[in-house]
């Protein structure tokens, strides 16, 4: 035997020079020579590091140092020279395979293996750190194994505790990385918003200042041309231009969320199962149309125009992604949240949802995200204007919802509209039949308006009607010919973007002089009615025709019930 002990962090050069230069190692009897045997285990058990041998190929008996005592607790209180398998019973169907690969000469390690320890009668979880090797005798055999050991168990839990720590601290970065990446990306869409605002609403009240007197010319013309005059067709091609021309301000107005819309409470099933009429002929006889609604009615306070355009504006991009025969879905059900949509955050309430399904070829990824913008289309020159989902769009959001889009490949797409419902006790208007062209018999109405030519057209078109007019051109001339003789008048008609007083704030000074006396605004484009939905005073907008010119006069006077009387 060496007189010296030998460094214990090399357990397999250690086991092999002593049992290379013991005699007992040699001997054919080994097993049976205590006093060598008890030699061998003093200089590797005296280590103050952790360690354990399993002696005997068949037996494994189990030898231990002090500092390895305390790692298991009293569970090792006369354990010394048993079978190993015996003294770890509870763990040994997780070692055996190690501890065999040790004797059969190879040697192995583990870090931070989980072995479930019965420490002092308490089953846990426990983590450990081992190190085998072979114990060769002089002929080359391995005779033993010896086991350096750690318990990592402390270090384990706490690496564990920091891990998830870290990965705690790693969740709240992500999800603050993506409240940034959802903040820039919603400053970056109001920027746009902002930015077409600004140059639609620059030139949507002049624009349609001028499309108002274009349309209205055409209509008086069509309304006093003889049909059978071949000049006709001439008149009816500056109409569908000036209509085209309109309904592009309308949509780009829509899209940057600046239009004036006129809600209104409406039962959103019945107005849906009445506009599927139009849907299914808009689609053609080559596409079905397949409509499911709830049985219960749901109110909804929207502008129900602008609705029934984004529901035809999406079922005609149907259309024309469906190559030959296919078919179109609308499902309409009541939810109680909407989920996130382009980073947006959920919504809770009460909404409508409104999806519109296709069997078309559906929409390319890479251009799903812009599909929403104005002008985009994927559509050929001349086949679309890209500003149909753009009205979509707008109008959702101004009207304080969201619309989601879906779409796959040779599947179809689905665009789902999230609307907020209205008060369950708001009362519901159902569809009224438009009125034809009718007359004022006499009625007078007090013209506000500034733009020349569009106060020759609307006097012009009022007195075609049978009414009799009196004409203002700006708010101080109005409250004049009202406190002159108030009760001359049965309806106020007036812009609304006028120099001085604009004419919302003229509204509400003659509602609270005259409450009884109607009052319809119109404007081509008014911030003032934009930020305001809720005036509560009916609007028509610009360019008007001289058919809804009739029906809006109609209704205000019918609601007239008493004349007005001076200040």
């Amino acid at each position: 035997m060496h007189p010296f002990p030998l460094p214990v962090s090399a357990p397999d050069q250690l086991a092999y020079r002593l049992l290379q230069d013991s005699d007992w190692a040699r001997s054919t009897d080994a097993i049976n020579t205590p006093p060598e045997l008890r030699a061998l285990l003093a200089m590797i058990l005296d280590s103050p590091e952790p360690l354990w041998i399993a002696w005997g190929r068949d037996n494994k008996a189990f030898f231990f140092n002090d500092a390895y005592l305390p790692m298991l607790g009293g569970k090792l209180h006369g354990a010394m020279g048993s079978r190993l398998e015996d003294v770890w019973a509870d763990v040994w169907a997780d070692v055996v395979d190690a501890v065999n690969d040790a004797f059969g000469g190879t040697s192995r390690s583990f870090k931070n293996m989980p072995l479930m320890m019965d420490r002092d009668g308490t089953l846990r979880e426990t983590f450990w750190t081992f190190s085998y090797s072979p114990l060769r005798a002089g002929c080359g055999g391995v005779a033993g194994i010896i086991c350096m050991v750690s318990e990592q168990t402390e270090r384990v839990i706490e690496r564990d505790r920091h891990t998830r720590q870290v990965a705690a601290i790693t969740e709240q970065a992500r999800e603050a990385h993506l409240e940034l990446v959802r903040a820039r990306e919603q400053l970056r869409q109001s920027q746009k918003l902002e930015a077409i605002g600004q140059l639609t609403g620059g030139v949507a009240h002049d624009f349609n200042n001028l499309l108002q007197v274009i349309t209205g010319s055409v209509d008086m013309l069509l309304h006093t041309w003889p049909a059978e005059d071949a000049r006709l067709r001439y008149v009816q091609a500056i109409e569908t231009a000036a209509d085209r021309a309109t309904r592009l301000t309308a949509q780009l107005l829509a899209f940057s969320r600046r239009q004036s819309l006129s809600p209104q409470v409406f039962d959103l099933c019945e107005s849906i199962r009445a506009l599927s009429d139009i849907i299914t002929t808009v689609l053609g006889a080559r596409i079905s149309v397949s409509v499911n609604l709830p049985d219960a009615p749901l109110p909804v306070l929207l502008d129900r125009t602008q609705l029934d355009t984004a529901l035809i504006n999406i079922a005609v991009n149907a259309r024309d992604a469906i190559d030959g025969h296919g078919k179109v879905t609308i499902d309409v059900e009541q939810l109680t949240s909407v989920p996130s949509v382009r980073f947006a955050a959920p919504m809770k309430g009460n909404f409508a949802a409104i999806s519109v399904s296709d069997t078309g070829s559906g929409i390319d990824p890479s251009v799903l995200d812009r599909i929403f913008e104005p002008f985009f289309t994927t559509k050929g020159v001349g086949a679309g204007t890209g500003l149909g989902l753009s009205q979509v769009f707008g109008f959702v959001k101004q009207s304080e919802g969201e619309v989601d889009v879906q779409s796959q490949a040779g599947v179809g797409t689905r665009f789902t509209l999230y609307l907020p419902l209205a008060q369950v006790n708001a009362s519901i208007e159902l569809p009224t039949a438009q009125p034809g062209l009718l007359h004022g018999h006499g009625l007078c109405v007090l013209v506000v308006e500034d733009n020349v030519d569009v106060a020759e057209f609307a006097v012009g078109a009022l007195r075609e009607l049978e009414y009799n007019v009196v004409l203002a051109r700006n708010a101080d001339e109005a409250l004049a010919e009202l406190e002159r003789d108030a009760a001359r008048f049965h309806v106020v008609f007036s812009d609304v973007v006028m120099p001085g007083t604009n004419g919302l704030d003229l509204a509400r000074t003659i509602r609270s002089r005259l409450p009884d006396l109607p009052i319809i605004l119109t404007s081509g484009y008014s911030e003032l009615l934009a930020r305001d939905p809720g005036h509560g005073f009916t609007l028509l907008r610009k360019p008007y025709s001289l058919k809804q010119l009739a029906s809006v006069m109609t209704e205000a006077s019918c609601r007239s019930q008493t004349m007005v009387t001076a200040y």
